[in-house]
């Protein structure tokens, strides 16, 4: 059934061999075409193997036939994750705010709302968007892929270091004091 492939792909990606669990939540979706968790397990095995668009189209699917808040919240956490990744704030602002809105006591995801709405007025700042620093880009867009890749996990290992459980962080009091 689909949940033995969903449990199968499970198995293999706590293995880290994502390209096979990613085979078995094929098969999973291939046995229930809806099944919103294969949906968003497919979309972490691609994730974690750099198939971002691949996993963005994941995402989006399971979040629009997911009903849990959590799960759908997860959904949208995971799409900004990638957006960010790619310098995206723009997207990655909106995917956060819909996580938030499914989560609101998600505070890494608050915590990244924050720093991608910092880094996006950085970026405007710097022009982010001229013709030199579209060459630029362009020429290193694989070099920064994988940086950025390496960035989100020191950024999010970061972040978890800095945050006490108790505590709130300087741009999540910034942030609340904004709202109010």
């Amino acid at each position: 059934s689909d949940r033995q492939f969903i449990r199968n792909g499970n198995k293999l990606f706590r293995q880290q061999n994502y390209a096979k669990a990613e085979i078995e939540y094929r098969k999973a979706l291939g046995k229930k075409a809806r099944n919103t968790q294969a949906m968003y397990n497919l979309g972490c095995a691609l994730m974690q193997q750099q198939k971002d668009s691949a996993a963005i189209v994941q995402f989006e699917a399971a979040g629009k036939s997911e009903n849990a808040k959590l799960r759908k919240a997860m959904v949208y956490h995971n799409i900004g994750v990638i957006c960010q990744g790619h310098q995206m704030y723009g997207e990655a602002i909106e995917a956060y705010k819909e996580s938030l809105r499914n989560n609101p006591n998600d505070h890494e995801t608050r915590y990244n709302l924050a720093l991608c709405k910092r880094l996006q007025k950085k970026q405007k700042q710097n022009g982010g968007g001229g013709d030199k620093n579209k060459d630029n880009k362009d020429k290193n867009n694989q070099n920064k892929d994988k940086k950025d890749n390496n960035k989100q996990q020191d950024k999010q290992d970061q972040q978890q270091k800095q945050q006490p459980k108790d505590q709130m962080s300087k741009e999540n009091a910034e942030q609340l004091l904004n709202y109010a």
